[in-house]
């Protein structure tokens, strides 16, 4: 990586994050890349979860019942991502309804940090990855907060019961922020529209760990167990099986699509009954992020049935890269974010299109055209997002 020079002794802390050991996602693979860059300049990386809350921990396996006392032992390092990891005790539910719930929980959550994150040696970066970050802002001493904005948060399940107050805390969380990164134009254009004199946005997109991913350009390990009983050509999908998925259209698919076996890779939010009654539709739950090259070796071709909504119009799909990155041939719905690959792959948010589509890519795919989507990608990698991002925290810092 072509990284400017960041200051020794520098302490990153990345707060309100998805959970360390979740699905991977954009803020871990950032994570993981910044602590080995730290490390080699006497600096550390602090990762807080976000926690969930009293009710959440009985109902959401990303957010178990034990997050109401691994507090305590405080920050641990982590071996396998090379990070400081802290979960917070659990809080109060309603943050995102109510600012001074979210406040309250934000005074209990350090509980367990100590002192050492308070008085580091060096300058201290802040970024938080969810409006009820806003919360975090100030406790650490902080030179520098950036607000990493991912996705439409009001439009989550949770927050979007309490949009106007999710719109009204993240407003001023952008107002109070040295600098706003989205990852897609569309996050960009909207938060812009909440700066204030002298604030700063910059468009950071997702990416793929692509080495990883090429691995199932030419896979010669074997074959998944649950994979090697299926005689038809495999179209698959990973990710978080949710309501942001069009699933008219999946069930469309399948059905008339019964020449394929359909694959479904992921934690699922949603009763999956009707689609697991048909003989080629089949959920295997959630894999290892290390298998995943050994799964997208065998998908004849893979898509990203989003639905069109206030939410998905947002996204840049980590999954477009690293579906590209092993080669494989893709159709997808129509988002903002895909149009700029439309060269290199499908997309229509017509069932019947859609299907046909599927068929003319195993129909005409080859191994020549598996590498040329893998090239498509090869600049698409997490390390170029970091060098990203340590330019604009070196601009920050030097102001």
């Amino acid at each position: 990586m072509n990284i400017p020079e960041l200051d020794e002794n520098l302490t990153l802390i990345i707060a309100d994050a998805p959970p360390l050991h979740g699905i991977r996602q954009r803020v871990q693979q950032l994570a993981v890349r910044f602590a080995r860059l730290l490390s080699e300049r006497r600096g550390r990386l602090l990762y807080i979860d976000e926690p969930g809350n009293i009710v959440t921990v009985f109902l959401s396996p990303e957010k178990p019942l034990s997050n109401l006392w691994r507090w305590i032992p405080g920050p641990k390092f982590d071996p396998e991502t090379g990070v400081a990891h802290y979960v917070p005790p659990v809080g109060l539910p309603f943050g995102y309804h109510s600012r001074p719930v979210n406040q309250w929980n934000h005074f209990w959550y350090p509980l367990g940090l100590g002192s050492g994150y308070k008085k580091a040696m060096g300058p201290v970066i802040l970024i938080v990855c969810n409006v009820l970050g806003l919360g975090w802002l100030g406790k650490f001493g902080e030179g520098i907060a950036i607000y990493d904005c991912a996705d439409e948060i009001s439009e989550f399940k949770q927050a979007s019961l309490h949009r106007e107050a999710v719109l009204r805390q993240e407003a001023e969380l952008i107002g109070r922020v040295d600098a706003v990164v989205a990852t897609s134009q569309s996050l960009y254009d909207s938060k812009s529209k909440h700066l204030i004199s002298g604030g700063r946005i910059e468009l950071i997109r997702n990416a793929a760990e692509i080495e990883h991913f090429q691995n199932a350009l030419d896979w010669d390990g074997p074959c998944p167990d649950d994979l090697s009983h299926l005689e038809k050509p495999v179209i698959g999908f990973y990710g978080f099986l949710a309501d942001w998925l069009d699933w008219p259209l999946i069930e469309r698919v399948v059905k008339n699509g019964r020449e394929f076996d359909w694959v479904f890779i992921g934690p699922a939010t949603r009763n999956l009954n009707d689609l697991t009654a048909l003989a080629n539709f089949h959920y295997f739950g959630v894999k290892p992020y290390s298998e995943l090259p050994s799964y997208l070796a065998r998908f004849a071709c893979a898509h990203i049935p989003f639905d069109r909504t206030p939410l998905t119009i947002h996204v840049n799909p980590v999954k477009l890269y690293e579906y590209l990155a092993g080669g494989v041939p893709v159709v997808a719905t129509r988002i903002p974010e895909l149009e700029p690959f439309s060269d290199t792959i499908t997309i229509t948010n017509d069932p019947d299109e859609y299907l046909e589509a599927i068929r003319k890519a195993v129909r005409d795919d080859t191994p020549d055209k598996r590498v040329q989507r893998s090239e498509r990608v090869r600049n698409e990698t997490w390390d170029s997002r970091v060098e990203n991002y340590c330019k604009l925290i070196g601009e920050l810092l030097s102001r």
